[in-house]
């Protein structure tokens, strides 16, 4: 950042800090001292603040305070200091919907696959279109449930982005509508379309849908959409 740009960021820093209520002001306050003990860089602390501070004039018209929408001192303070962290998982659409994919293939591929070898009879009821349709939309619905719900529970989010609740809802009620169509109407296509495979090979689907999802977790750093953060 410029130096000329970094003034600019602290006085608008200072005009907002004007606006807030008593007990933003305080909360501000102690953020600014828990930063400096943690030795964070002016720069980096004229930043966090320069992001939060627009917020806090916002919402607080609403009669929400800091603590509602970043929580503890403590926990936004630890949330500033983990950003470079952060920042290396990945959080791409694409990515989470791969991996979200590969996992419920990999998951029902081995289940069908495993229950297909020990059992006497072939009482498989999905194609293999069928199976990947189920994956690849499930990994869409997945997201959707991180994209609306998951991500405003991790350490440090910005809760005045949170959609309402009801919106959420109705968003993923929908959505889960959409899957259980797509895995009725794929069952429907005839034989030619949408084989049934021997469970040996649902197994070897199975695995490598697994073990291709590790791979790409670890060169990626992928956020899980199912994972829920870990309570500190």
């Amino acid at each position: 950042m410029e130096a000329e740009e970094l003034r600019e960021y602290v006085a608008q820093n200072r005009e907002w800090e004007k606006q807030l209520t008593k007990r933003n002001q305080q909360y501000i306050f102690d953020l600014n001292k828990a930063l400096d003990a943690a030795n964070l860089p002016e720069e980096e602390k004229v930043q966090a603040l320069h992001e939060m501070l627009p917020v806090l004039v916002r919402e607080q018209k609403d009669g929400r305070t800091a603590r509602q929408l970043y929580g503890k001192v403590s926990e936004r303070t630890e949330a500033i200091l983990a950003e470079p962290t952060k920042k290396d998982e990945s959080s791409r659409p694409v990515l989470m919907w791969v991996d979200n994919t590969l996992l419920i293939l990999g998951v029902f591929g081995l289940m069908m696959g495993v229950i297909g070898l020990f059992s006497s009879q072939n009482n498989q009821v999905y194609g293999i279109v069928t199976l990947i349709l189920m994956a690849m939309v499930g990994g869409w619905v997945f997201y959707l449930m991180y994209k609306y719900m998951y991500q405003y529970e991790r350490p440090g989010a910005d809760k005045s982005k949170r959609p309402k609740l009801w919106k959420s809802i109705l968003i993923l009620i929908g959505s889960f509508f959409v899957w259980t169509a797509v895995i009725s109407l794929s069952a429907l296509l005839p034989d030619v379309i949408n084989p049934v495979l021997d469970p040996f090979f649902l197994v070897i689907i199975g695995g490598a849908s697994l073990l291709l999802r590790y791979y790409l977790k670890k060169k990626y750093n992928i956020i899980g959409s199912l994972s829920m953060p870990k309570n500190k």
